[in-house]
């Protein structure tokens, strides 16, 4: 079982008005909620926005008094929280539910949205005003019945009270602050930047999300909706929107809703390639096309590289899939399953010792066990057709 290891950045320069603009912010708000078939789906309740931060009491009187101490030892209000965060959740495992803050702390586990989650209650129980950055890092990845799906992840920046000014003529550019980031890799990729609306809109469509991949399609309408007031306009929540109703039998208003997201440039590349399969399921070849080309020029990360090579192996495209591939290793070489879909296109054209050498990689770098056993055998069998 994997462990978190929290990283910190102590932040003396923070430029207020800088934060990165999100590319699916239009000018005018598309009505998601218009598109939906209701008829089909039941809403049932979901968590209140209050529960997903609520911290027990007890927990809270002890964060408070800890706290206390450390502002005796004149330790800055942002930095206390990191050092509860180290001190107390050593044993953190990583788990791919996304919790609220009394069910983490009450399992000791939980993916990164749950720990930033935690980290906002604590932060309301300061007072401390937070803003985070949405980040690519090994994600919560899957592709059941012809979905993709790849999740990203959230790090939290939890700034210093602010400082009163002796000179009301100067302007604040800087800002102090702790970023705190969560996932057990070594790097992860800035994708832009969110602020609590979207860690609240997070929360409700990961729910989601697991409740499409079991089946439970009145569940994950009723969190699309609820995730939906909170971000209007976000990709994600189109592109599971289209899955559920593709998974309802819905065809013609998961087009809809993915047609709708296209022309008005509400795109992520979840969204892009979970049209394009609908796309070749309906026999429109030349929007397919058309969507592979947006898929090949949109920028991607390592993961969307990854989807991306996997969507051209279906097209039977082996060399455009092993170039993007290549380019997600050079980007991010420490991913074990990039090497292992790269090994599996060596192995189809005969490259034995590549194949070995691959699988070599994806071995060394595989963090899962189970994972990690799999690759082995693949290895030894390999070994043994020799």
């Amino acid at each position: 079982m994997m462990f978190y290891k929290i990283a910190v950045c102590i932040t003396f320069l923070y430029l207020v008005g800088c934060n990165t603009t999100k590319v699916h912010q239009v000018e005018q708000q598309i009505e998601l909620e218009q598109l939906l078939n209701h008829s089909l789906f039941n809403k049932l309740d979901t968590p209140s926005e209050y529960s997903i931060f609520e911290l027990p009491n007890a927990e809270k009187e002890k964060f408070l008094a800890y706290a206390e101490k450390q502002k005796q030892s004149e330790i800055r209000h942002d930095r206390i929280i990191y050092n509860y965060l180290e001190s107390n959740l050593a044993n953190f495992k990583y788990h791919g539910d996304t919790l609220t803050s009394a069910q983490a702390l009450k399992l000791s586990q939980g993916n990164c949205i749950s720990l930033t989650v935690l980290t906002q209650s604590y932060a309301q129980a300061l007072g401390l005003e937070t803003s985070f950055q949405e980040v690519t890092s090994q994600p919560v990845y899957a592709k059941e019945n012809n979905v993709v799906y790849v999740a990203s992840h959230f790090r939290t920046r939890v700034y210093a009270p602010k400082v009163e000014k002796k000179d009301d003529n100067i302007v604040e550019f800087f800002r102090a602050g702790t970023l705190i980031d969560y996932f057990p890799t070594r790097r992860s990729f800035y994708s832009s930047s969110a602020d609590y609306n979207d860690l609240v809109s997070k929360f409700y469509s990961n729910l989601a999300a697991t409740a499409l991949a079991g089946k439970q399609l009145d569940i994950a309408y009723s969190l699309i909706l609820q995730a939906n007031k909170y971000t209007p306009n976000d990709p994600e929540l189109f592109n599971i929107a289209g899955i559920l109703h593709r998974r309802a039998g819905d065809v013609k208003n998961a087009e809809l809703i993915y047609e709708t997201a296209f022309n008005n440039q509400v795109l992520s590349i979840n969204l892009l390639s979970n049209y394009q399969l609908l796309a070749k399921q309906l026999g429109k070849n030349e929007l397919a096309e058309k969507l592979a080309k947006h898929l090949v020029n949109k920028e991607k990360d390592p993961y969307e590289l990854l989807v991306v090579a996997k969507n051209d192996l279906q097209s039977g495209l082996i060399g455009k899939a092993k170039n993007h591939l290549e380019q997600a290793i050079a980007k991010a070489p420490y991913i074990a399953e990039l090497y292992l879909e790269l090994a599996k296109i060596h192995y189809q054209q005969g490259n034995s010792r590549q194949t070995k050498n691959l699988l070599e990689k994806a071995i060394k770098f595989e963090r899962d066990d189970q994972k990690h056993d799999v690759y082995q055998a693949k290895l030894l069998s390999l070994q043994m057709e020799k």
